[in-house]
């Protein structure tokens, strides 16, 4: 069957589409007119989008449950590859710009995100956001000056707490209602220095996570280090891309691991006495969590601290 690639530009209102049989369409971006829409595509349709954090949750969960794949992107691989074709930036061009790049890459669906992670995501991102206020909310406080303001900030930082602690408690409950999800993540706690946190986010963002390989896996996680290279010049080798939620999750979990002095030992100590600096072996283990995660998946085993 040949596949159709079909470019879908995402925005908090409107999906701007692009069908190479049909041309151009514009539909709002609600359930019920998405849930049409893909009731309508054919058995070789593939919408192709970008992973646009905060526009995509209605076509995913609507595409999840009506078994539709679809095929989610970086954006920056699709704005490197507007720019190669030096076209102007609109939401109907970058449309049938998506589609272009699926049809000349023949791009492959991505995973399927189903209602139940969905939500899990949900929750955590939430949680996230919340943190991040929190954090914000002290930086503050450590600046005021004036008692007003200082009380003001406390009780934003009480408010908050109580937020934090009535996601957790959803994120609990979920965990109760959900048991499959619950033994994933049993299983990932059983890492040194992975705790609910980073269990929990790994479970909701990478549904790959136990059917690739140790490279696909870290790459997808943005842990990949990348050359750069040009004739004798030699750059630093970085890591990019990939999930920043996953990165940044795993990357506190390194942290933990790293003063769990019995976690991969012998590995941190050949970095250190090869002068790696501390941000550079943080992120080493990252990978190695990432890798034995993907391995505690796929056997259904929890870890075991190497003899």
């Amino acid at each position: 069957m040949t596949q159709n690639y079909i470019g879908v530009d995402l925005s908090k209102d409107w999906l701007d589409i692009f069908d190479p049989r049909t041309g151009h369409v514009r539909v709002p971006n609600t359930a019920p007119r998405i849930r049409t829409w893909l009731r309508d595509l054919g058995p070789g349709d593939l919408p192709v989008l970008e992973a646009t954090s905060g526009c995509d949750g209605h076509i995913l969960r609507e595409a999840g449950c009506a078994n539709r794949p679809v095929c989610r992107l970086n954006p920056l691989h699709a704005w490197h590859f507007a720019q190669s074709l030096n076209l102007p930036k609109t939401d109907r061009v970058d449309a049938a710009m998506l589609a272009r790049l699926g049809a000349e890459r023949g791009l492959a669906p991505s995973a399927p995100l189903d209602a139940e992670r969905a939500e899990l995501a949900e929750l955590g991102g939430r949680r996230d956001q919340l943190k991040r206020m929190e954090t914000q909310e002290k930086n503050r406080l450590g600046k005021a000056v004036s008692s007003t303001v200082r009380a003001d900030i406390r009780a934003s930082l009480r408010l908050l707490a109580r937020r934090i602690a009535r996601i957790e408690a959803a994120i609990a409950g979920f965990l109760k209602r959900h048991p499959e999800s619950a033994r994933a993540v049993a299983l990932l706690e059983t890492i040194p220095g992975v705790g609910r946190v980073a269990s929990v986010t790994l479970i909701a963002a990478m549904p790959e996570l136990g059917g690739c390989d140790r490279r696909a896996i870290a790459s997808l996680g943005g842990l990949a280090p990348k050359a750069r290279e040009s004739g004798k010049w030699r750059g630093h080798r970085a890591v990019g891309a990939g999930r920043r939620r996953v990165r940044r999750a795993l990357y506190m979990a390194a942290l933990s691991a790293l003063r769990h002095g019995s976690f991969c030992a012998g590995f941190v100590r050949g970095l250190r006495d090869r002068g790696k600096p501390g941000k550079v072996i943080a992120i080493a283990v990252a990978r190695k969590l990432l890798t034995v995660a993907n391995a505690i998946l796929r056997d259904q085993t929890p870890f075991k601290a190497p003899t």
